[in-house]
């Protein structure tokens, strides 16, 4: 017999080798981590670096390093200067869960004011061009309800919803992409104070705004269906949609 007992579970060979690479990286991981906290740190790239490996390991699906960030932070070994910019890696790089919000929230209040007076400085030199004389701009989010009208997965509702774009092509897109039984794009008025963070350098000019539901003052100005573009292939969506949300 070829299959090994490990724990409560019968792994095979290959799977015991593939267990033992994680625990290996994983191990490493967390002793980089224990090490920064214990001396703590405000090393922001050996920070990130620590949770890069950390991802790296378990692959962009899993939200194991969310899991470790939230013990971190839980446990006050994560040093507030540090907090955000690795909470928003976390979030680009791997899958996080619904507790996403309620953590950006509470790093958000615990910011020092010279770290957050410098990040809006930044945001306001990157986002200049977008700007008006009083620091507001436009942003759009997607929407959608029930993909391709038999899935009962749904956007957050526009208070709770934290990510969005730039550009209204990029928002529409997303709206439709999954040929959803109804689709929306919503248009709204927010000012710096409300930017978490953005990149204004990929195409798709992502933005994370506080939600209204944890005080973000945005404000809706226009909410306007969207309809898929009937030239999509319907198959590979469905097939995409499967690879990035259907859990088996």
């Amino acid at each position: 017999m070829n299959d090994i007992e490990f724990g409560n579970n019968i792994l095979t060979p290959d799977e015991k080798v593939l267990t033992d690479f994680i625990k290996t990286r994983t191990d490493k991981a967390l002793a980089d981590l224990e090490a920064l906290a214990a001396a703590g740190s405000n090393d922001q790239a050996a920070w990130s670096s620590a949770f890069t490996y950390l991802t790296k390991t378990y692959g962009r699906d899993s939200d194991e390093p969310f899991k470790w960030y939230k013990y971190y932070l839980r446990e006050n070994k994560i040093p507030a200067e540090v907090a955000l910019p690795l909470l928003i890696q976390i979030y680009m790089d791997s899958t996080v869960d619904q507790g996403f919000v309620n953590i950006m929230a509470r790093v958000i209040r615990r910011e020092p004011e010279d770290v957050r007076e410098a990040r809006l400085k930044d945001l306001r030199n990157d986002m200049a061009a977008v700007l008006d004389e009083e620091g507001h701009f436009t942003a759009y989010r997607g929407s959608f309800e029930k993909p391709f009208g038999i899935y009962d997965d749904a956007s957050r509702p526009i208070e709770k919803a934290f990510c969005f774009t730039l550009e209204p092509s990029v928002a529409e897109q997303y709206a439709v992409c999954w040929f959803p039984k109804t689709a929306k794009v919503y248009t709204v008025s927010a000012s710096l104070e409300d930017v978490v963070w953005c990149n204004m350098y990929d195409e798709e000019k992502t933005l994370i705004l506080m939600p209204q539901s944890k005080g973000g003052q945005f404000k809706v100005t226009e909410e306007k269906a969207a309809a898929p573009d009937q030239s999509q292939n319907k198959s590979s969506a469905m097939a995409a949609y499967h690879a990035n949300f259907v859990r088996k």
